[in-house]
C-alpha cells in the first residue's frame, strides 16, 4: 500500500515590523536608553511565554502604546534558560517590533537611533516572512502587570 504524505504549511500575512538588537546588557537597561533615544515608554509587562520542544521559554517583553500615532511598540527578549525565541536568529538579543501604522523611512529612523546607542552593537531590519519561527512573534492581549 502506497503512503502519501500531506504538507499543510499555514501561511498567513504578518502585520509588523521586526528590528533586531545585538546587546550585551539587560533587557531593563536597553529598554531605559530606548525610552530616552525615541522618546517612548516601554513597560514591562508579562513574559511572553512559549512551548519550545525542551520545554516552556519565557521571554521578557516591553510593551509601549502610542495611540496618537497608531504604533505599537514591543521589546521581546530573544533569549531564555531554555533557548532562543527564534533560533535562527541566533545573533540577535532582542527585537523591536512594530504594529500599525509604519512606513520604510520611519522604521530606516528608528533603526539609525537605536544604533547610535553607545550599548547596542547593531540594529537591523528583519524580513519576518523569511523567518521559520515567526509564529512565536505573535501573540496579543497581555494583561499588564
Amino acid at each position: 500500500m502506497k503512503k502519501f504524505t500531506l504538507n499543510i504549511e499555514e501561511e498567513f500575512e504578518l502585520d509588523f515590523e521586526l528590528i533586531g538588537i545585538s546587546c550585551h546588557e539587560k533587557d531593563f537597561r536597553l529598554c531605559y536608553e530606548l525610552n530616552n533615544q525615541l522618546e517612548i515608554d516601554l513597560t514591562r509587562i508579562k513574559d511572553l511565554e512559549i512551548v519550545l520542544k525542551n520545554g516552556k521559554g519565557s521571554y521578557s517583553l516591553y510593551e509601549y502604546l502610542d495611540d496618537e500615532n497608531r504604533i505599537d511598540y514591543y521589546l521581546i527578549s530573544n533569549r531564555s534558560e531554555k533557548g532562543t525565541l527564534i533560533p535562527e536568529q541566533k545573533g540577535t538579543d532582542y527585537f523591536l517590533q512594530l504594529k500599525g501604522v509604519t512606513y520604510d523611512e520611519m522604521v530606516e529612523e528608528l533603526i539609525d537611533k537605536i544604533s547610535s546607542l553607545s550599548i547596542v552593537l547593531t540594529a537591523y531590519k528583519i524580513n519576518v516572512n523569511t523567518l521559520k519561527s515567526k509564529q512565536n512573534l505573535i501573540f496579543d492581549g497581555y494583561p499588564q502587570n
